[in-house]
């Protein structure tokens, strides 16, 4: 056989690393074609952290590799409370100390981000709130975990440290576990929820920031299965008027541990928090009722609430009536920024046969200087929980005597 010449035998060595390298590149597209959903997963959490850890100036500005927008903070606060409804406090001369801690994080990345924040109290400790979700685009966006409820005036429905009646109520600063969709543009903020559940499935935990129905031997509702609507309108009247005209709609079941039957519950709220110059005023009217499946021995005119560690009772059927007003100074001084002073006056007036009116009123002022802030609040109720009360719309003598209590709470939040 004839010998092959060099450039015959060159031939030949190529063709076969032709054919070597098609072969590996067929293999390689089907292992790719192949791989597990996980490590695709994987290979996303890899990509995250090569866009942190090999960024550069030009990364920083390359919409496809965006760094992360990370913000950490938190607060210390100490709390200074005189209650003249209590004998023990007010031989004190009150008392002073720690109240809370916090740690919160906020991450944005790309069309994703996360909040969360968690709490340490005194005597327990428990999640604020804690979500993550998308940016369906400019103005719309989806939440997925504990987020607030949307319903009545946000965020607040207040300007004190102390809040309204509607937050013992679980209408304000309300967060439970479900998935929610926002659209905000300059005339309209609309919002739409589903809630599974509170943020904590044991209903027998007390050590909660949200006010929740919570359960005992003989109180064994529940918050299910809860559908929330809430529009805002934006109506700028001039340059120094601004109204935020809204509505919004509550409406749930009630599931009794005892009975194994389900009862519902529904709320409707007109509210305006309106802006004119420095000034804030917040008004607003709650209607709700809860339609327990008690036991045949246990009263359907009340239900049990709880949170800080403390149940209660609420009457079932009442309006309430929330009237706010706020002014922010500005000082702009080495001492001191701003200081805003309010009022704020809220009341729960039970339906006919359902127990007896609530109020509440907090005079107070707040000092800022950047991170710090000092409320000074003055709080009058009657027939008021956390206010010396036993409860909120239950009823009592017509003449049930007012409480008070001085409230000074100090707070760096970073």
């Amino acid at each position: 056989m004839r010998k092959l010449s060099h450039r015959n035998t060159g031939l030949l060595i190529l063709l076969l690393v032709s054919v070597i390298d098609l072969t590996y590149s067929q293999n390689d597209q089907t292992f790719d074609q192949k791989r597990s959903p996980s490590d695709q997963v994987n290979n996303e959490r890899t990509n995250f952290l090569n866009d942190i850890l090999n960024s550069s100036e030009k990364n920083k500005v390359d919409s496809i590799k965006t760094l992360p927008k990370i913000k950490l903070g938190g607060a210390l606060r100490l709390n200074y409370s005189y209650k003249n409804y209590d004998q023990e406090n007010m031989d004190r001369m009150g008392d002073f100390g720690f109240e809370l801690f916090r740690l919160n994080a906020d991450i944005d990345y790309k069309d994703i981000f996360l909040s969360v924040e968690y709490r340490w109290y005194g005597n327990f400790n428990a999640i604020h709130h804690g979500y993550f979700g998308y940016h369906l685009s400019k103005n719309s966006s989806l939440q997925i975990g504990i987020h607030q409820v949307p319903f009545g005036i946000l965020p607040y429905a207040a300007h004190s440290f102390w809040f309204n009646a509607t937050y013992y109520l679980g209408f304000e600063d309300d967060y439970d576990a479900g998935i929610k969709y926002i659209y905000d543009d300059a005339s309209w903020n609309l919002q739409a929820a589903f809630y599974k559940n509170p943020e904590y499935i044991d209903s027998e935990r007390y050590g909660r920031y949200s006010f929740d129905l919570v359960t005992d031997d003989i109180q064994a509702n529940q918050e299910i299965n809860q559908f929330n609507i809430r529009s805002a309108y934006k109506w700028n009247l001039n340059e120094d008027l601004l109204m935020n005209l809204g509505l919004s709609l509550e409406a749930g079941q009630i599931y009794n541990k005892i009975t194994k039957e389900k009862g519902n519950r529904h709320a409707f709220a007109l509210h305006n928090n309106l802006f004119y110059k420095k000034w804030n005023m917040h008004l607003q009217w709650i209607s709700y009722e809860y339609r327990p499946k008690n036991p045949e021995d246990l009263s359907e005119k009340t239900i049990q609430f709880g949170a800080f560690m403390f149940p209660f009772e609420v009457t079932t059927k009442a309006d309430v009536y929330t009237f706010n007003l706020a002014n922010d100074i500005h000082i702009n001084k080495k001492y001191l920024d701003r200081i805003k002073v309010y009022l704020n006056m809220s009341m729960v007036s039970p339906k006919q046969g359902y127990g007896s009116n609530s109020k509440q009123i907090v005079l107070g002022t707040t000092l800022i200087k950047r991170g710090l802030y000092a409320y000074f609040d003055y709080i009058f109720g009657q027939n008021m929980w956390f206010s010396g009360g036993p409860g909120i719309g239950l009823a009592h003598p017509e003449d049930e005597t007012w409480n008070s209590r001085l409230n000074i709470n100090f707070g760096y939040y970073f």
